[in-house]
Parts: C-alpha cells; structure tokens; sequence
C-alpha cells in the first residue's frame, strides 16, 4: 500500500515543519559567531560579532574565562597551527580549540627587562656572563593570577646573594632597585661567602616587605633547589629548600604577583621550572592551610650591610655599595669559595 502522494507545496510545507533546519539554513538564520572549545570538545565561549583578528578574540576570551592573551593558544578547526594574534578572522566565523599554556608564567622576561643587553635568557634559564652593575632584578613574562602553582629555583650557580620569590609590581626589573628594597616576598639566599647570623645580611631568611622576618636555612653555592609554592586563592607562599619546608607567609589575593630572581654576579646561573602542583612538597602544601609567618614584626631592611641602618632615599642605594662589580673588592667577591 503507498500513500497518495502530497502536492509539492504541501510536501515542501510538511518538510519545514517537521524536520530541523540544516546547518546552513540555521547560520544563515543566526549572527556569525566563533566557538571556541577545550580539546575536550566542550563548549567554552561563543563570540559574536565575529572579532577581527585573532588578537582581538584573546582579549573578549580574557574577559570571559579569566584567562590571560598570552596563555591563550588558539587552532583553528581542520589546522594544526597555532594561530598568530595578527591572524585575521572570517567574517563567517569558524570553531577554534584554546589550549591554556602556561610557559609564560615560568619564562623569564628578557624583552621587557631594562638592562636586558646583559641578560641571556634561555626560556627559564638566565645567565649573565656580561654583568657591568651590582646586581639585575629578572621578572617572568607572565605574573600568577589566580590558583595553585609550584615553581622551582634551580640554582646552578651562586656567586654571592639571591632573592627568589614574587613581587607585584613589574616596574623593579632591573638594577634600580635592591633586594632589600624590593616591594616581595621572597627567599634571601643571604651570602655565600659570610657565616654571619644576621638575617638582614648574611643569613638566609624570609624577606618579605622590607622586613626580614626568620632565618632560612642557606642554600649551597651550586646546586640547590629553592621550592615556591604559590596559592592565590589562599592568599599564601610557601617556601622549602631542597624539598624541606623553611615558612610560609600571606600574599594578596587581588593583584598579579611576577615570578623574581636576582643576578648578583657574572657567574650566577639560575633556571626556573613550574612542575606539575602534585610535585610540590607535602610540607609545602599543608603549610598554606596553616599558621602563617607575621611578616610585620621582622628587622627592618632599611640597612647599609657595612655602614649600620641607614634613612630609606630613592635615589641611593642600599646593597654591596662598598663592593659592586667594579670595584677592587670584586675579585674577592666573585672568587670567594672557587
């Protein structure tokens, strides 16, 4: 049995409604747009108007999903090239896949450093076989944002003094400011040459703030892993040597905090790695959810090391004014334990 066959107008009218549009009756129907998805295949963003470039779409994707332009790595659909930021878009729109790449954040910023003519920089690796002034600030490409993070300091070579550890404002890279004025929380390596017990210099020790706080154990002069383990949401840093916890103490919660490390000498050689949090301490990780070091009550930094306290200025400086790497004291400086 065959059932009489419709008029056209009918079957054409009884098709509309009972079937779904086509995907390009349903685009013709709709605004062009960009999907952007995980490599889960799950939905993350769907942009309309269509941005221009593919610069412009990092930055709509930042407001949306907290997630920085210079994380952000972007393929198109069918391609298995990153797209550039200068990249333009189809009007027509298209499906992207965002990779979040966080290399940036454990990469040393060489382009953005003032003084970077005496900086070589390797990804996560600074040298500085060329150094003509006391000692250089290097912050990472990317601060930390948001969440848990675990980074290590691979200090393949100390030449004198290190500070490891965050500060929030980017403008101290450079050799304009001291570590002991540096605005950060970090991990004061103190002086490989000194047995001194003074943790404003000589011993290892929290600096945080312009205080230092307690004394750390100190680091050898080549060879040592200081461990940093950052948790934004917590509001806390935890600092170990060698996988043993030294303290932890409060960070804010409401600005970017940039990865440092400082070169002091022509031989220092320090490498930055960002492991897997899983490979962070336990110590670490149990010291964010506990007691945190009062950073308000240590010994102030506002100190000459061989001229006593001195009244902050901003325009003198603060460290090894006496013996900076071209004075004659220099050599002994650098060769101290060689």
């Amino acid at each position: 049995f065959y059932p009489p066959q419709a008029s056209p107008a009918l079957a054409a009218a009884l098709s509309r409604r009972g079937r779904p549009r086509t995907a390009p009756q349903a685009m013709a129907a709709a605004e062009p747009s960009v999907a952007v998805r995980n490599l889960a295949g799950r939905l993350l963003a769907e942009v309309s108007p269509v941005p221009e470039t593919v610069g412009a779409l990092k930055a709509e994707l930042a407001e949306r999903l907290e997630t920085p332009p210079a994380l952000q790595r972007l393929v198109g659909s069918g391609s298995a090239q990153v797209c550039a930021d200068e990249d333009k878009l189809s009007p027509e729109g298209g499906e992207f896949m965002m990779v979040v790449d966080e290399t940036p954040m454990c990469t040393w910023d060489h382009a953005g450093n003032p003084d970077r003519d005496m900086l070589v920089v390797d990804g996560g690796v600074v040298t500085c076989p060329e150094l003509r002034t006391d000692y250089i600030n290097v912050l990472t490409r990317e601060p930390v944002r948001r969440g848990a993070h675990y980074f290590e300091f691979h200090m393949h070579y100390i030449g004198d003094e290190q500070w490891c550890g965050l500060v929030a404002n980017p403008a101290q890279a450079g050799r304009f400011v001291s570590g002991r004025r540096l605005e950060a929380w970090t991990y004061y390596a103190g002086r490989m040459r000194s047995n001194s017990d003074n943790i404003v210099d000589g011993q290892a020790a929290l600096h945080a703030l312009g205080k230092a706080v307690v004394p750390f154990k100190k680091p050898g002069r080549e060879g040592s892993v200081i461990g940093m383990l950052v948790d934004v949401g917590k509001g806390a840093v935890a600092f170990s040597l060698n996988g043993e916890l030294q303290g932890a103490c409060a960070i804010p919660t409401d600005k970017p905090l940039w990865v440092l490390t400082q070169v002091d000498t022509d031989k220092d050689h320090v490498e930055l790695r960002k492991p897997s949090l899983k490979d962070a301490p336990p110590s670490n990780l149990e010291a964010l959810t506990g007691a945190l070091i009062e950073v308000s009550t240590g010994e102030s930094l506002a100190y000459r090391p061989f001229g006593g306290h001195h009244v902050d200025s901003d325009t003198s400086d603060d460290q090894d004014d006496d013996h900076g790497t071209d004075d004659d004291d220099d050599d002994a400086h650098d060769s101290c334990g060689e």
